[in-house]
């Protein structure tokens, strides 16, 4: 059900109360329960806007899910789901991504992503894009200043009046310089 990508590094986790190692894993399969967990997780974070059992399981069967949790532990602390980006066969598109809001900003949206991008150059993607708010600092700060994104675009209005997002993409290629490892 669960591949291990890997460990996050321990400086990633020291401080983290309660919490023993946290690993990052690529979702190959469900059940309803772990269904149900991913799916409260997303809304908890994004509401009715996050995924639902009807987007999530395609993303399973058809894209990449990757969760981050303790080992042996039901509690997700992390998910992104990725799909492969039809114009480019070698891009990598991150549709949705967060950290539960207690461990945010200790770090580990860093080592999350940085994981999943190495795991996808694995994969053999060249590259990865998102969208983010742009008045979302930490976020683009995490992407563009910590991991190397470039904003290659300002779509004015992208999910309606107001709602402006930068699109912005890493060169998978360039993994270990600009901060990743």
């Amino acid at each position: 059900m669960l591949k291990q990508v890997n460990n996050l590094p321990e400086t990633a986790v020291h401080n983290l109360a309660g919490v023993d190692e946290l690993k990052v894993y690529l979702v190959r399969d469900f059940n309803l329960d772990s269904l149900k967990r991913m799916v409260d997780f997303s809304s908890n974070i994004f509401g009715e806007s996050g995924v639902g059992e009807w987007s999530l399981v395609p993303q399973i069967r058809h894209g990449n899910v990757f969760v981050l949790k303790e080992e042996g532990k039901k509690k997700i602390t992390g998910v992104a789901v990725l799909m492969r980006d039809w114009e480019d066969v070698n891009k990598a598109y991150l549709f949705e991504y967060a950290i539960a809001e207690e461990f945010q900003g200790q770090g580990l949206g860093y080592h999350f992503l940085q994981s999943i991008c190495e795991d996808l150059r694995d994969q053999g993607f060249k590259r990865m894009s998102l969208t983010v708010d742009v008045n979302n600092e930490p976020g683009i700060r995490l992407y563009r200043d910590k991991l190397g994104f470039e904003i290659v675009e300002h779509n004015k209005n992208e999910y309606g009046h107001g709602q402006d997002r930068y699109i912005m993409e890493l060169d998978l290629g360039n993994l270990g310089r600009n901060g990743i490892n």
